[in-house]
């Protein structure tokens, strides 16, 4: 599985096939052969991000399904003001289009200056008001602020290579959100309606980044290199993301050299992929678990499922939760690549573990609690009929969806179906979604249960990410996160103390809060520690990252694909 985080697949010949048979007429080329793009021969690096049958011609990086958010190659064309490290939380900001930043005004104020001589590859000057504009915009289209920038009270720009954002409330807690934001050129976006469900063509997408759209078909997009770029002439010229059906086509493809860089869960990993080439293909780390945790994996539940309203009741979350096999799945589905979750709080161990609260240290089990699931259910007024948890003649029934093609989450999925069904609740599992389709209803609350991947850079961001009812929306309309729609006061008062707070130990408080919440509240089960799945082949480029070099979370990331690449040499 290939996630935006993790994505995955089922074993199937036809389907493997299928892959192959795309992947061969696309007419992307075998990883390490070179290709002409007019100037000479050039050195391809092949990208697969994640098991999808074709691809839309869609490059819009405020939409969730367009290509570049799917494979996580927005930063590619869009650029962010800063990088971050997420697996070096002590790690400064790297400036981008960002140079540098000041805060002042009790952290109420952020300014901060810009690149200068840095062009749109349209050959138009990248300005102040690029940024102006990017940061109204988000204001104006919440659906848009998918990363959870704060709102500003004003936006000026003293010239153009300064902007200076102002804000009610103290802010430094959010600057992983803010310079993460992508910048959008004003003179093309300002005429755009909807700028969350426009249609962005290759031809069209026009940024800063240092690649542009070389070639589109539904089976491979290829990417050449801008010529202005700011930032100088990277050294891989040319980019293919190929279309694989299934993680099993991907695979079979990894393993036979025709990928370069890829993030998927491979079973058994050191015989599928590292031991078919021990000289080249590689993995973050040589000893298991061979992949960094990078977010904490959850079975999110919609508190306001119209089909499953007991998911609304909290005694009954945690007794799901309660009865959950941790372990097994870690083990079975996961290989043990992916640790079992062990606080309730909600934090990414080991990575979180500075910001861990004591109350939620080791307090969920890696195996059911049958005693804690029936205590549960019986104190909220459930009893057993016909061996399944009843209240007023309906059954605690839900659904959990995840696409059948992420290998790794459907095997958790119908793990837990059968361990909750044994515990006496009444649960299907439903893997008929790609991953578009998948994620519309997710984001849309048109759904009971899913297991997903967590979001954020820092501890703060992964509860915020769960817990801050600001980014969700009502069912039908698209939420930026918060999926369970989850609406607390308790939630909205820790989230406010954290952003405002202006000293550490204040924000470590609010930290401390928001675990209590998550583990009070429970509207999303901890499951599992994910990981940051990478595998590379050191055959046609060097310079990646490793364990003893973790200069960037190499995981699929647009950012840090962006960064890891301008990082890599051809070999010849």
């Amino acid at each position: 599985m290939s996630r935006n985080t993790t994505i995955k697949a089922l074993a199937v010949v036809a389907a493997v096939g299928l892959g192959l048979t795309a992947c061969t007429s696309s007419g992307a080329k075998p990883a390490g052969k070179s290709s002409s793009n007019g100037s000479g021969a050039v050195q391809t690096l092949v990208i697969e991000d994640k098991p999808v049958p074709s691809f839309n011609e869609d490059f819009n990086p405020l939409d969730g399904n367009a290509f570049g958010a799917n494979e996580n190659a927005n930063s590619l064309i869009y650029e962010p003001l800063f990088m971050f490290n997420s697996l070096k939380s002590e790690q400064a900001p790297i400036p981008w289009l960002g140079k540098s930043y000041t805060w002042s005004n009790g952290n109420k104020t952020l300014t901060i200056a810009l690149q200068p001589g840095v062009k749109w590859s349209d050959g138009q000057a990248f300005s102040s008001a690029d940024v102006k504009f990017t940061f109204d915009l988000l204001q104006k289209t919440p659906a848009a602020n998918t990363g959870g920038v704060p709102a500003t009270t004003s936006v000026t720009t003293p010239d153009a290579n300064t902007i200076v954002l102002n804000y009610a409330s103290p802010q430094s807690a959010n600057f992983v959100a803010i310079g993460n934001q992508i910048i959008l050129p004003q003179h093309l976006w300002s005429t755009i309606t909807n700028p969350t469900t426009a249609v962005i063509t290759s031809a069209q997408a026009i940024g800063t980044g240092p690649y542009l759209v070389d070639k589109f078909s539904a089976q491979n997009v290829t990417f050449k290199v801008n010529p202005t770029y700011w930032g100088g002439a990277p050294k891989v010229k040319r980019i293919s993301f190929p279309a694989y059906a299934t993680n099993d086509a991907a695979e079979l493809a990894l393993a036979s050299g025709k990928i370069d860089l890829t993030g998927n869960d491979i079973n058994n990993v050191q015989t599928a992929f590292v031991a078919k080439d021990p000289a080249h293909n590689h993995l973050f780390q040589s000893a298991a678990p061979y992949f960094p945790a990078g977010n904490t994996v959850a079975l999110m539940l919609n508190n306001k499922s119209k089909t499953a309203p007991a998911l609304g009741d909290v005694a009954v979350r945690k007794a799901i939760s309660a009865a959950l096999d941790r372990q097994s799945m870690a083990t079975q589905c996961e290989t043990n690549y992916e640790l079992p979750a062990s606080s309730s709080g909600g934090l990414t161990l080991p990575i979180d573990q500075g910001s861990l609260s004591s109350a939620q240290t080791n307090d969920l089990k890696p195996t059911p609690d049958n005693a804690k699931v029936d205590s549960l259910m019986t104190g909220a007024g459930y009893a057993k009929t016909g061996g399944k948890w009843t209240k007023d003649g309906k059954t605690v029934k839900f659904t959990i969806i995840d696409p059948n093609s992420f290998s790794d989450y459907w095997c958790d999925a119908q793990a837990m179906v059968k361990g909750l069904n044994a515990q006496g609740f009444d649960t299907s599992a439903n893997g008929a979604f790609d991953y578009n389709s998948w994620n519309t209803a997710i984001t849309t609350g048109k759904f009971d249960a899913a297991l997903h991947w967590g979001q954020g850079v820092t501890a703060f961001q992964r509860l915020q990410f769960i817990l801050d009812p600001s980014t969700t929306a009502a069912i039908g309309q698209t939420a930026a996160g918060d999926f369970d729609r989850y609406d607390s006061p308790k939630a909205r008062s820790a989230i406010s103390a954290f952003q405002n707070a202006t000293t550490p130990d204040a924000e470590k408080g609010a930290l401390n809060t928001l675990q209590q919440i998550m583990s009070d509240d429970v509207p999303a089960i901890p499951v599992l520690y994910g990981a940051s799945w990478y595998e590379y082949s050191s055959a046609n480029f060097t310079g990646w990252p490793t364990s003893d070099n973790p200069y960037i979370n190499p995981s699929p990331n647009s950012q840090a694909y962006e960064y890891l690449i301008l990082h890599l040499t051809p070999v010849s």
